[in-house]
């Protein structure tokens, strides 16, 4: 008797960014559910400052894999970017949930923002409008905390998480990224130091040509990804930047 073979699978994509394996009827088929859904980051800056959103695609899909219908890998994409300044924090607010209601992002989405500084004023007016969101405020120290819509995370630790899943190839940048060249060198501004005492500390120079506000929000959306959403992977060892 030969082995049942598993036809390529027909995906439906459900409106809660789950994604199903369409069985066909077929007892032989399991049905594997799998994710496609959207982490929106925020950083807010004050008056004069820029704030920034980037928005990252994660996936993992049902595929055939040596006859079996398994969830694959993971995928995580930076699909989107922006920034603006000038704009009142009722326009900002406004925006993020605009953008977390538009398609293709709308009812598979979830949004962080930095919760640092006046992005507690901004956690504030949008938990106001029923928005659900976690603020993440940026400490020192090598670990994280979560008490409601509030996470306390050392901001060392999150760089060094966003260097982990570029180095091993688990998050990338779309190939049409505006303002890729833009994140890069925000990214490319935090530096590591070692104080006296043996503690290593991240510093960021900021230079004309980079404002941090792209690659803060680019670190808040992957360390959202990898730690407070509903899919969380396992961790690997640091191995260098990009």
């Amino acid at each position: 008797m030969s082995a049942h073979v598993i036809p390529k699978l027909d995906l439906i994509y459900m409106p809660d960014g789950r994604v199903v394996n369409q069985t066909h009827e077929d007892p032989a088929i399991p049905r594997v559910t799998g994710h496609s859904r959207f982490q929106i980051a925020a950083d807010l800056g004050q008056a004069n400052d820029y704030s920034a959103v980037v928005v990252i695609k994660d996936e993992a899909l049902p595929i055939v894999d040596d006859g079996t219908v398994i969830v694959g890998p993971r995928n995580r994409t930076v699909v989107y970017a922006d920034r603006f300044r000038g704009v009142s924090y009722v326009a900002v607010v406004d925006h993020l949930i605009r953008l977390t209601n538009a398609p293709p992002f709308g009812g598979k989405s979830e949004l962080a923002i930095d919760g640092t500084s006046i992005g507690r004023v901004v956690s504030d007016m949008l938990w106001d409008q029923n928005i659900d969101h976690k603020a993440v405020q940026m400490t020192g120290g090598q670990d994280w905390t979560r008490k409601g819509r509030y996470v306390n995370a050392g901001k060392t630790f999150m760089i060094e998480n966003l260097a982990v899943l570029f180095a091993a190839g688990e998050i990338r940048f779309a190939h049409d990224l505006p303002l890729r060249a833009e994140i890069e060198q925000d990214l490319a501004s935090f530096t590591t130091q070692t104080t006296a005492a043996g503690n290593q500390i991240i510093t960021q120079s900021r230079s004309a040509a980079g404002h941090g506000d792209l690659g803060i929000a680019l670190i808040v959306g992957a360390f959202a990804t990898q730690y407070l959403g509903q899919q969380v992977v396992g961790q690997h060892k640091l191995r260098g930047w990009f």
